[in-house]
């Protein structure tokens, strides 16, 4: 594999195992008004390139609010190379996810609404992000989607083994030696490679909560 190669692999790689103070995920909120027989919201995370994760994660978080049945879903993302701050609202949000992001922003969390999404910028360094994640899964009550937009860190790894789904976004064209190691060595219980959306209308759509991802498995509700 060459260096560029390994380099690029740190996405999708498990990383050293984390510090045993790392807890798992906690009991999660169920969905308010979600579909009969749903149970606990659906959570999902999305690793891979930092400008691809994004997007595809919230495509992720529209195709499990709409599988769900829920008013709005929650997008965690972790970028250590940037300042926690929620993504600015780029237009109207509905009631719904304003609800949501007010419950996350009381609970501590920097949240915002856009669209039908509730947005959360983790902290940048990793414990403190694990801990985030684990009070939005809690008090969120509603489908989950974290981006992984950096290299997985340790202390993340025991929240994605918890996970229902997760996605490593790779282009279709994508060194084959790549897109083996990330269908092998993704954790969650469910595991699949997409592509990046395409650049234009079907980002802005997903970055406001209006696209969903229909190639996620039948099997993730």
């Amino acid at each position: 594999m060459t260096g560029l190669l390994t380099r690029v692999a740190s996405f999708f790689v498990e990383p050293p195992p984390a510090a045993p103070s790392t807890q798992p995920l906690p009991e999660a909120a169920p969905v308010a008004g979600a579909a009969s027989g749903a149970g606990q919201h659906a959570a999902a995370a999305v690793v891979g390139a930092t400008g691809a994760v994004v997007p595809v994660a919230a495509a992720c978080a529209g195709e499990l609010r709409a599988r769900q049945r829920a008013g709005a879903a929650v997008v965690c993302v972790w970028r250590p190379d940037r300042p926690p701050a929620a993504r600015p609202s780029g237009g109207a949000a509905i009631p719904g996810a304003r609800r949501l992001a007010a419950r996350l922003t009381d609970a501590g969390l920097t949240a915002t609404a856009c669209g039908r999404l509730a947005w959360i910028a983790l902290d940048p360094e990793p414990e403190r992000a694990a801990d985030e994640l684990r009070r939005c899964w809690t008090v969120a009550g509603a489908p989950l989607v974290l981006a992984v937009a950096a290299a997985r860190a340790p202390a993340l790894e025991p929240l994605l083994v918890e996970l229902h789904l997760v996605v490593a976004v790779l282009a279709p064209d994508a060194d084959p030696a790549l897109r083996e190691l990330a269908e092998t060595t993704l954790p969650g219980r469910t595991a699949v490679v997409l592509a990046p959306l395409a650049v234009g209308p079907p980002r802005w759509a997903a970055m406001a909560g209006l696209a969903r991802l229909r190639s996620l498995p039948e099997t993730i509700a």
